[in-house]
């Protein structure tokens, strides 16, 4: 339990980007469980230096999705994130399948309300396209816009990607691994989500490049526990392990 109030702080940290899905509409009648964290870092000091200089800072994200195929090409879903909570939709422009590779690209749209700090609606927009080379490995990349008119007023130091007139962006790729405890073939029973993106920022007419590792875990399996060998094994313990070792290796 302390365990789990722990991890639950950290929504109360976070702050934008990452995608923490799978790239790809889920079909009707499927479902998907994400959680994910991501971190923004640049590995050149002196960037580090002037981003502290202009007021700008560094800052992770954890996210909580639930989404659930409506039909084919279309799901819908409820998100939290640090930047605000609210349902979504997301839904398929162009599909097509070339010598067994499914390509997608698709648009993922969120009203969200912030409730932490400047209690306003804020609009997220996702555009990802993916190329699922087998049931098991999807890469993707994705392009992330948010608008919060009134977000960089309750935060001090003011978060990186700010791109005017409250408007925010990252762009960057990964790709999901998927792992199948069951035979039949319908949507993960558990999902590794890597993510490396870029957030172009411009100071003092120099061009900081601030990058952002995340990793999700989801599937509709990933809070069923499985007996193995005598054992109880949970892959949600994974997730619930790996998240408290971000948090203390974060708090030194």
């Amino acid at each position: 339990m302390r365990r789990i109030f722990i991890i639950s702080l950290i929504f109360l940290n976070g702050c934008f980007f990452g995608i923490f899905q799978r790239p790809k509409t889920l079909g009707e009648g499927n479902l998907d469980i994400s959680v994910g964290a991501s971190f923004q870092f640049t590995a050149n000091p002196y960037d580090r230096q002037d981003i502290e200089k202009t007021g700008y800072s560094l800052y992770p994200n954890v996210g909580f999705m639930f989404t659930y195929g409506v039909i084919n090409g279309l799901d819908v879903g409820f998100a939290v994130f640090g930047a605000g909570m609210g349902p979504f939709l997301r839904f398929d422009l162009y599909k097509e399948k070339f010598k067994g590779v499914e390509n997608e690209f698709l648009l993922a749209i969120y009203p969200l309300y912030d409730a932490l700090f400047s209690k306003s609606i804020g609009l997220r927009i996702d555009a990802i396209y993916s190329w699922q080379i087998n049931k098991n490995f999807e890469p993707f990349l994705f392009y992330q816009l948010y608008y919060h008119p009134y977000f960089q007023d309750f935060l001090d130091p003011k978060p990186l990607g700010h791109i005017g007139n409250g408007f925010y962006h990252f762009i960057g790729f990964g790709s999901n691994i998927n792992i199948y405890f069951e035979r039949k073939y319908k949507t993960p029973d558990l999902r590794f989500s890597f993510e490396f993106g870029l957030l172009p920022v411009y100071y003092n007419q120099k061009f900081i490049p601030v990058f952002n590792f995340g990793l999700g875990f989801g599937g509709d399996g990933l809070f069923k526990c499985r007996k193995e060998m005598g054992r109880i094994y949970c892959p949600s313990d994974i997730l619930l392990n790996f998240l408290y070792l971000i948090l203390l290796g974060g708090s030194h």
